[in-house]
């Protein structure tokens, strides 16, 4: 695998800049050096077709131009986060996308964004046939001269719900508060519309292949609108989500499909055609020309209308934007999807659960996981399972002590104490024996003796596992709800809680129930972890240009910050000797999965 060659940052100066910054006691730390690793099996959910075969897919926070073997021959990761809309002019010359942040455009020939601009709370992409861009914006549709940017008003007057365009550039349907239609862009003229029933804020729109008509659904019905004829609801149309596919096999047939199951409809009736069907993909279908399909999902590949259950040929798994689980093994930084990665080399390593993997933690030369109701921890090569848990407490969180020895295991009605040592499960507790609600979190004592509890409400307290006693570690401000804990070699406790204006981070001296510092970030924070010595902690944040900051324990004063990272990650890993952190995202600007940071004192 040829993904795994690290790139280093071209903004490394700006990165040292910014540490430097931040005066004499920043001056001592700095973040440095940072290294972008890749490994596939990015998330694609949206896409479209451009003439000659080729095929525009989002990547995570990437835009990529596919040709028939879905190889890339261009990529575009400018935009942060998780691209939600992608759309081709009708003759391929531009390709526009968007996140919840931003929106371009580029030029699909020479690469370049030709325009762009902030996303707001309801922000949609189009081209219309003469490939001007159609923008959503606070209600109205705008047809946007690219060069100019010039705004023209086309409908909605501040009362447009949601909206999508024909691939054609022909045709749009529309969502308001009390209706839906079906509109010839070309004119403005209404050819079909139909009352809505609830309260839908989004619509979904497959249009046919030929003819005036779409599929429309919205949260509680589901429906075609063709021209000049009256709405026909789809039996069953309140079940059939918006997150699924429609693919339409002729202009008297569709397909409805979702996670890899499906059914066929009649396009003129709205009745279903015979028995449910099954697909090989079970991610999101995307209907090209000429019969061609796209499987998206973890993996794209092509399909046929002629066959839509056989398995997807051409297949491949793109780059992903964000690593999910990542520890330092050996001093080698492992990272992926779904699995541990050799960074170095690209192998997969084997800690223990080849399944799905529901929660993995990674502290000093330990490296926990757990997939369902089994734990296994993984040490200087070995993999020790730790006794079956049971399915009731519906586990789903885990957390480790500083040095790996002890595990916290969770779930909304239980929580458990593991031993990695000796394999054992040390004891066992329910949400009904705390008198609690739910458990939100746990962590393991140091002692290994008992759990910090993290209540549905109320404060975080501890439980001792022998006397059954508990005692609160933090006493949390009115109105408060906290988000994670972490415990320091010393016992110090760092709280991430949130308020009604912004997200804190109370430092909690052994023994104490108060803060002795307390960190406060106007953003959300993802993620906190100390360095191995205790004496630094790090902070992931939502800052969209220095997400990864360093504080002093002991004072709670910054030491460094960087990173403008792709996408939000909770990944956050120190290595044994805390001279490194690995972050689960690649930076802004760029392909990668997961950066790792030199720290220098």
């Amino acid at each position: 695998m040829a993904l795994m060659k690290p790139k280093t940052s071209l903004s490394l100066a700006l990165l040292l800049g910014t540490a430097l910054s931040l005066g004499s006691v920043a001056s001592a730390l700095s973040l440095s050096d940072p290294k972008v690793y890749t490994v596939p099996g990015a998330n694609t959910r949206v896409a479209a077709f451009l003439p000659g075969g080729q095929v525009a897919v989002n990547a995570d926070n990437g835009v990529l131009i596919l040709d028939q073997n879905l190889k890339t021959v261009r990529s575009w990761y400018t935009l942060p986060d998780e691209v939600t809309g992608l759309v081709s002019s009708p003759n391929g010359a531009r390709v526009a996308a968007m996140t919840s942040s931003r929106w371009a455009v580029w030029d699909a020939v020479t690469g370049r964004e030709v325009r762009g601009g902030q996303s707001v709370y309801d922000t949609r992409l189009g081209f219309d046939a003469q490939g001007e861009l159609l923008l959503q914006d606070d209600g109205t549709l705008y047809r946007v001269n690219i060069a100019s940017g010039q705004r023209q008003e086309v409908l909605g007057d501040g009362e447009l719900y949601d909206m999508a365009v024909s691939p054609d550039g022909t045709l749009l349907v529309a969502l308001y508060e009390d209706r839906v239609e079906l509109v010839r862009l070309s004119s403005g003229e209404v050819l079909a519309k139909a009352p809505v029933e609830g309260e839908p804020y989004e619509v979904a729109a497959t249009f046919a292949p030929s003819g005036e008509a779409a599929v429309v659904r919205l949260d509680e019905q589901a429906l075609v609108l063709r021209a000049g004829q009256a709405p026909t609801a789809l039996e069953d149309g309140e079940d059939l989500s918006q997150r699924g596919s429609v693919v339409f096999l002729n202009p008297q047939q569709f397909v409805y499909a979702l996670y890899g199951d499906g059914q066929l409809y009649d396009a003129q009736s709205g009745k279903m055609v015979g028995d449910p069907l099954e697909f090989d993909s079970a991610g999101p279908l995307v209907a090209g020309p000429d019969g061609t399909v796209l499987a998206l999902g973890r993996a794209v590949g092509r399909l046929s209308t002629a066959n839509l259950s056989a398995p997807a040929r051409p297949q491949v798994n793109l780059p992903s934007s964000n690593a999910l689980v990542g520890a330092f093994v050996g001093g080698v930084p492992h990272a992926g999807v779904a699995e541990f990665i050799n960074l170095k080399t690209g192998t997969a390593l084997n800690v223990g659960s080849r399944g799905t993997l529901w929660a993995a933690e990674a502290t000093g030369d330990s490296v926990w996981t757990l997939g369902g109701v089994t734990v296994n921890v993984y040490r200087a090569g070995k993999i020790t399972r730790v006794g079956t848990l049971d399915e009731d407490a519906e586990y789903e969180t885990l957390r480790a002590t500083p040095g790996g020895q002890f595990a916290a295991a969770s779930g909304y009605y239980g929580a458990a104490l593991l031993d990695g040592r000796s394999g054992k499960v040390l004891g066992k507790v329910t949400e009904t024996q705390l008198k609690v609600e739910d458990i939100h979190g746990a962590l393991p004592t140091l002692d290994g003796k008992g759990l910090i509890i993290t209540p549905h409400e109320g404060d975080p307290f501890r439980y001792d596992l022998a006397s059954k006693k508990r005692a609160t570690v933090f006493k949390l401000p009115a109105e408060a709800e906290v988000y994670d804990l972490h415990q320091s070699p010393g016992g110090t406790l760092a709280v991430l809680y949130g308020t009604e204006d912004d997200d804190r981070v109370a430092l909690v001296k052994p023994g104490a129930t108060t803060a002795f510092k307390t960190l406060t970030f106007p953003g959300s924070v993802r993620a906190l972890r100390f360095s191995p010595d205790g004496k630094l902690l790090a902070v992931l944040t939502g800052d969209a240009q220095n997400a990864l900051q360093v504080y002093d324990t002991a004072t709670g004063a910054v030491l460094a910050r960087a990173g403008s990272f792709s996408l939000r990650t909770s990944l956050l890993v120190w290595n044994p000797g805390g001279t490194e952190l690995l972050v689960g995202s690649g930076l802004l600007g760029q392909s990668g999965s997961a950066t790792v940071y030199t720290v220098r004192k």
